[in-house]
């Protein structure tokens, strides 16, 4: 039996992004897709139930990520779960993809990813976050678009509660509970943060807190005030 997937994609603020990634994903062949609007001041819960009636567009009390997808996680029938940020573009081929690394055996996994609008720091970025931290250490963040079996993660208890790293955190737990599998054949992921902050100051912020999560064990709440010192 082939296993169906929903897409699960957690939105705050963005009526002027959300239409183009739902007609993206209108295409991809997802059996569910779940909004889960983290109480927009902007339209954007309003405008998803006018424009996309094909789409679940649930409302959360809590403008924060990980809240917001075990919502959608909670809603969802399908066997696998994709958690897909706004300003990510899955391959078109992606949904069997899955699907066949599912029946394989994996637990979960992710894809590497590629910038765009990019620039030779990105690329240089994208060749370590692929090859080391992905392809080799298994490390996965949101922008990866993190699949996983629908019982398992009900098993792990979704997204931890913490209101930044929510997807470094349960990527920590995900790697322990199984084989990973990494998809080659990237997700486009926006570089608006990089073009709008500074690729190199984007970057560097980045890296100050996964080397304090992961090297030095600092908690989320702790690095959340060093990412915003750096902002």
């Amino acid at each position: 039996m082939v296993p169906t997937v929903a897409i699960i994609i957690p939105v705050l603020n963005e009526r002027m992004f959300i239409i183009d990634t739902l007609q993206h994903v209108a295409c991809l062949g997802a059996d569910e897709i779940i909004v889960v609007d983290g109480n927009s001041t902007d339209g954007t819960y309003e405008l998803i139930k006018e424009r996309f009636p094909y789409v679940r567009c649930l409302r959360s009390e809590h403008a924060n990520r990980g809240i917001q997808m075990n919502l959608g996680a909670q809603g969802a029938l399908s066997d696998i779960l994709v958690f897909l940020h706004v300003d990510v573009r899955l391959p078109v081929d992606s949904m069997n993809t899955i699907r066949t690394k599912m029946q394989q055996g994996y637990i979960g996994g992710g894809f590497k990813k590629k910038y765009k609008p990019t620039t030779i720091l990105l690329n240089t970025y994208r060749f370590f976050l692929n090859n080391i931290y992905l392809g080799f250490l298994k490390n996965l963040v949101g922008s990866n678009a993190i699949f996983i079996r629908r019982d398992l993660f009900t098993a792990l208890k979704g997204f931890p509660q913490v209101d930044f790293m929510e997807d470094v955190v349960f990527a920590q737990t995900l790697k322990k509970a199984g084989r990973l599998a990494v998809i080659n054949k990237p997700v486009i992921v926006s570089a608006r943060r990089y073009m709008t902050n500074g690729a190199l100051k984007q970057i560097v912020r980045n890296a100050r807190v996964i080397f304090g999560f992961q090297c030095l064990r600092h908690q989320p709440e702790q690095l959340k005030k060093v990412y915003a010192a750096n902002a």
